[in-house]
């Protein structure tokens, strides 16, 4: 199936200037009650929706769009930055600014993401089809996300959009429609679902929780792209509230091969080191094009989670026949590469005028996947080889299974029970405030860790006390010793819990080490929590979120097999 439809033009050419007599009037009221900015805005979105300004075109300069509006500088880049922020819009340093081409416009994350808004907005003609719509019960699952009674009335709908006849997405969604009465009137092949929900309800969507998952199309949504079932796509769940946090819906949106969602990240503060992420685009997991820095940069992190992994593996060979924590120490290897290989300043670096005492802290809450620290560790300087070759076990040994504490190391604080770290590791932050260091403290806890009701006492006194040089990272790999962790003990939506706590919380796809980068940079005045969506046993077909790899040994046979998968993720690393 063909992309988006969307030209390219030579790189620079500025777009087109339209005839005079086709000109839109472009002067603004200093008169009106809405604010300049907002103006220049609504007119710049309509040159892009009108294909006035083409997509991937770059727009005229700062200088000209003063001289047409009649507006100062610092109105035209206000404007910029809410198209930017919208996706509209990316500004390149040294180049201008350019509509965004190709793939479908995902907002920031400070907006729901509607599709036919995001196609309407960008200019791209579209068809909807219903394809079912009907009221039924809410069945459990869905009663679970929307906070409704099991039972109570839903609209349930299926949708295909297409473009130039291509089917682009294919949207599931349930609707409560005791906040929304008479949704299940709309025409929704001329409304959107959005505007009819506001519509309906009377109030205003005011926030979405998203999370991107990985997928073979399948034989029945196969047949609604018009694709293979073998074709892997990219599935969006949503969780849509009304102002008040009311959750008014929930979907899936299957969004088909060769479609990419294109989104502009910003960044409070900029990584650390060789990668300038301003006008950067939404990352490679949905599609995005990547320039040569962000390419040696993902090529230089995954090569360093692929040792992490190696590391792991060879542990449990040296102790074969003893059981080690495989599934949660390889769900984490992009998690301690990137902080370890990009984003710590470990006090042992040559480049780095960070003295000891200022260095960044991890604390591993979940200490018994701490297996998979040893190699990062090893890399930076923190251990040597020759810690390394004293093993895990016995009078000689300096590093341990579960780890005791050793500052002189880098090992923050002793492991084993659970539920412990992070108020660790939120009196640390507190400790280094006071002291008026620049130091951040990262800790590390897994979602199955989070049952315990420790985490959420630390997260309280976290948000109380604005340690914004605190960074959480739950590991979130849906698995813990005994299963499922939604058969255990169902925790929810734990964004939503440490926003609760005031935090600043961001989801991301744990394995894409720029995702993770971006993320884990980034700083602000509260504490940060990064809910890292990974899978158990991440690498190893044979532990991919089975549960008995959450501890166990590994076997002269696996560990061959193990070693050939490993050799193989290397080789396709090197290829891409």
């Amino acid at each position: 199936m063909p992309p988006i439809p969307h030209e390219f033009p030579t790189p620079h050419e500025p777009v087109a200037s339209p005839d005079e007599s086709t000109r839109s009037v472009s002067r603004l009221s200093a008169d009106s009650p809405t604010p300049l900015h907002v103006q220049l805005a609504d007119a710049m979105r309509a040159k892009i929706s009108t294909l006035e300004w083409r997509r991937g075109g770059y727009i005229p300069s700062e200088a000209d769009l003063m001289a047409e509006f009649g507006v100062s500088r610092g109105t035209v880049r206000r404007a910029i930055g809410t198209l930017a922020s919208e996706g509209l819009l990316v500004s390149r340093k040294g180049s201008g600014t350019m509509v965004a081409s190709g793939g479908i416009v995902r907002p920031d994350g400070a907006r729901s993401f509607s599709f036919a808004a995001s196609l309407r907005e960008s200019g791209v003609r579209y068809v909807t089809r219903v394809l079912q719509k009907e009221v039924l019960e809410a069945p459990e699952s869905v009663a679970a996300a929307l906070h409704v009674d099991a039972g109570s009335p839903v609209l349930f709908m299926r949708r295909v959009r297409s473009v130039s006849d291509h089917p682009v997405v294919c949207q599931e969604s349930w609707s409560n429609l005791r906040a929304c009465p008479g949704l299940d009137e709309a025409d929704f092949e001329q409304e959107s679902l959005f505007d009819a929900v506001e519509r309906c309800s009377g109030g205003r969507i005011a926030l979405s929780h998203m999370h991107y998952l990985p997928r073979l199309a399948g034989e029945e949504h196969g047949g609604y792209l018009g694709c293979s079932p073998s074709e892997p796509v990219i599935v969006l769940e949503q969780t849509i509230e009304l102002e008040g946090a009311t959750p008014i819906e929930w979907s899936h949106t299957w969004i088909g091969p060769n479609q990419s969602i294109v989104g502009v990240s910003r960044q409070a503060d900029g990584l650390p080191g060789p990668l300038d992420l301003e006008g950067f685009a939404a990352p490679a997991a949905v599609g995005a094009r990547e320039g040569d820095a962000e390419r040696a940069l993902r090529r230089r992190l995954e090569l360093a989670a692929l040792d992490v992994r190696r590391g792991v593996v060879e542990w449990g060979h040296r102790y074969e026949g003893s059981a080690f924590h495989f599934g949660g120490a390889l769900s984490m290897a992009e998690i301690v590469a990137v902080l370890f290989g990009e984003v710590m300043c470990c006090g042992r670096d040559a480049g780095r005028a960070v003295s000891w005492e200022e260095r960044d802290r991890l604390v591993v809450s979940k200490a018994h996947a701490s297996i998979a620290l040893y190699p990062a560790m090893l890399s930076r300087g923190l251990i040597s080889q020759d810690d390394v070759d004293r093993g895990l076990f016995g009078p000689d040994a300096t590093i341990f299974k579960h780890p005791r504490r050793d500052p002189a190391r880098g090992l923050e604080t002793a492991g084993g029970s659970l539920g412990m770290g992070l108020g660790y590791a939120a009196g640390l932050a507190l400790a280094l405030r006071r002291k008026q260091l620049p130091s951040r403290v990262f800790c590390i806890v897994g979602d199955g860790e989070c049952d315990e009701g420790n985490v959420w006492e630390s997260a309280a006194f976290a948000g109380h006390a604005r340690l914004s040089n605190l960074t959480v990272i739950v590991d979130a790999n849906g698995m813990q010793l005994d299963g499922p962790t939604s058969d255990i003990l169902d925790n929810g939506p734990i964004n939503r819990k440490f926003a609760a706590f005031g935090f600043d919380v961001v989801e991301v796809d744990g394995h894409d080490v720029l995702a993770l980068a971006r993320a884990l940079a980034r700083t602000g005045d509260r504490p940060r929590a990064v809910v890292a969506r990974t899978v158990k046993g991440r690498g190893l077909s044979f532990a991919e979120m089975c549960a008995e790899w959450h501890d166990k040994a590994l076997t002269e046979e696996l560990y061959q097999q193990a070693v050939r998968e490993l050799d193989a993720r290397e080789e396709a690393i090197a290829g891409e």
